[in-house]
This record gives structure tokens, C-alpha cells and sequence, in this order.
């Protein structure tokens, strides 16, 4: 039986900074039709301090998009931006004119409107802008999504499946901020990124019933990666990467996720009601030579400039 009390997770915090923000969760979009359009618009990560961004469908992020295996999937894409853009179902098995890559552009004021059948197993993949030279800087600006793919297999699992109470998708990334509370997109500074965000929140904490409770964690950042654990030391079950489910789940306390990577991983909350437990980056634990770590050595005399200055690393 399911104990209906909750448990708070505080996500990424850095140091003594306690979570106070609640924690963005896309909205799901069901398929297998979906209408999306990419704009501009602004976020407050820091109070009073407005920073603009771009985002599909509102001023951040994009939707989730939820796809059953067998499905006619049919999208339009609205492009609002000043900019020509692409947007690349990241993983996804379909043809190669459906893929968004940096050869199907999509002007501004103009729509695209790929299709497929979905051919996937059950899996957790993103979609974002993949478009020559402006990859870095659209993702930067806010514009990524979660696509969640559903079949028959997975749906006989007894695992949490009810989207935004106990299957959690996060997307931590970390964003460049300037000194005016602007997201700097200057490919030159990428090594400099100042602040952790999870789903496009600040100091994120989100309440979570007390029982198993699947996460689906995305590494969206484009350089750092991240050594994922609970802070009080417990082990969670990995049930799936990139490809969709595993054979069976692996126990552990530490999950190293690099750039693109997805994980799906069971945390057990059951014995936790009323208090709380943060999601924690052990950057002290990458190791040398994985962007994130204290000390970038290991990479054949290669060196990345100010690195050893960003308080974000190790």
C-alpha cells in the first residue's frame, strides 16, 4: 500500500543554499499529433531580475511529448525566432528527413511538419535545436524538451508511471549568466557557467509522495557532466539509459551522466514521510579529466582556459 504522506527533495543545491523555488515540471503532451511553437520570452531566476529566453509552447523548456510505439506521430513546429533553427528528436529511431539535424532548417515565420511511426521500446529521450553554429546558443537560451516513449513491455512493469507525481523528468543543466542577469551564448565562455538549474529552476525543491518514485534524469548541459547521489548516502535502482530499459536494474549511490545522456533511475522514499533528502552533484567524485572535475588534467596536454577558475567544478 502506498503511504500518501510526502518527502521533499531539494535538487542541486549548492552549499548552505536551501531550496526554495518549486520545481518546473513540463507539461506532458499525449500524442500522436502535436503542435509546437518556439519563441521568445523572459524568466525570473533571480528576484526582481529579468533574463530572456526562448522556450516551446511557454517561456522555457518545451512539453513533454509522451509517444506510443505503433503511433503515426505528426508535429508542426512553429518557428517565432529571429533566428533559422532545426529541432532534433534526440535518439528517436525515423528517417533521416524527419531527424531535425543541422540540414533541416526551419526559417523564421515558417512552420515544419515531420512525421514518422514510432518504432521505439519504451525509453526516455529530449529534443532540442541542433542547427550549425547556433546549437549551443538556442539550448543555452532555454529551448529543450523531454520525449517519452511508451509500448506495451513496459506498461505490464510495476514501476511509478503517473507523470509529475512519482515519474519525475529532470533536466539539469547549468547556464552562463552575465553580470546584468543575461544568459551569455558566447560559444567563447561556455567553460564558464555560474549557475545549476534543474528544469529551468534555481535552488529547485519539489514534494514527492513517500514510496518508490521513478526519475528521469537528462543531462541537458552542452560541456559538464555530473555525478549524481542523495545526500543521505542511500543507493537507488538504475532501470534504464539511453536505449530504454535494462535487463535488470543496477544498484547504486553514484550515477555519472555525461552531456546527452539519459538514466531513468528508482529512488525508495517509503521510509522517509515528512522529511527530506536533496539530489546532489559529487563533482569532487568525477573523474580527472571529465569536464566537471576539480582538476581537467589527463587530456593529452590539452588545457581549457580559466577552468581551474570555476567554482562550479569539483
Amino acid at each position: 500500500m502506498k503511504k500518501i504522506l510526502s518527502i521533499t527533495m531539494a535538487l542541486f543545491v549548492i552549499s548552505s543554499i536551501k531550496a526554495q523555488n518549486p520545481l518546473l515540471i513540463p507539461p506532458a503532451l499525449i500524442g500522436p499529433n502535436f503542435n509546437l511553437t518556439i519563441d521568445y520570452d523572459s524568466v525570473e531566476f533571480f528576484l526582481g531580475h529579468f533574463t530572456q529566453t526562448a522556450g516551446v509552447n511557454g517561456p522555457i523548456l518545451a512539453p513533454t511529448l509522451i509517444i506510443n510505439k505503433g503511433d503515426n506521430i505528426n508535429i508542426n513546429v512553429n518557428n517565432q525566432l529571429v533566428d533559422t533553427t532545426t529541432m532534433h528528436w534526440h535518439g528517436v529511431h525515423l528517417p533521416s528527413v524527419m531527424d531535425g539535424g543541422p540540414h533541416t532548417v526551419i526559417p523564421p515565420s515558417t512552420i515544419w511538419s515531420p512525421n514518422w511511426t514510432g518504432m521505439d521500446h519504451a525509453s526516455t529521450m529530449w529534443y532540442h535545436p541542433h542547427l550549425h553554429h547556433k546549437t549551443y546558443k538556442h539550448i543555452m537560451m532555454g529551448i529543450t524538451g523531454f520525449l517519452i516513449n511508451r509500448d506495451a513491455a513496459e506498461s505490464t512493469l510495476d514501476i511509478p508511471r503517473t507523470y509529475g507525481v512519482d515519474d519525475i523528468p529532470l533536466a539539469l543543466q547549468t547556464k552562463v549568466m552575465t553580470a546584468n542577469y543575461q544568459i551569455n551564448t558566447d560559444m567563447g565562455e561556455r567553460n564558464m557557467d555560474t549557475m545549476f538549474i534543474v528544469n529551468a529552476t534555481r535552488n529547485a525543491y519539489v514534494d514527492l509522495p513517500a514510496q518508490i518514485v521513478r526519475l528521469r534524469l537528462l543531462n541537458g548541459s552542452l560541456m559538464r557532466s555530473f555525478n549524481v547521489g542523495l545526500s543521505n548516502g542511500a543507493d537507488f535502482w538504475v532501470i534504464a539509459s539511453d536505449g530504454g530499459l535494462l535487463s535488470s536494474p543496477v544498484q547504486m549511490n553514484r550515477l555519472l551522466i555525461a552531456n546527452a545522456e539519459r538514466y531513468e533511475i528508482l529512488v525508495d522514499l517509503s521510509s522517509l514521510q515528512g522529511s527530506s533528502v536533496d539530489l546532489m552533484n559529487y563533482g569532487s567524485g568525477i573523474p580527472t579529466g571529465v569536464y566537471g572535475t576539480a582538476t581537467i588534467g589527463g587530456m593529452g596536454g590539452a588545457s581549457i582556459p580559466d577552468y581551474d577558475n570555476n567554482p562550479l567544478n569539483g
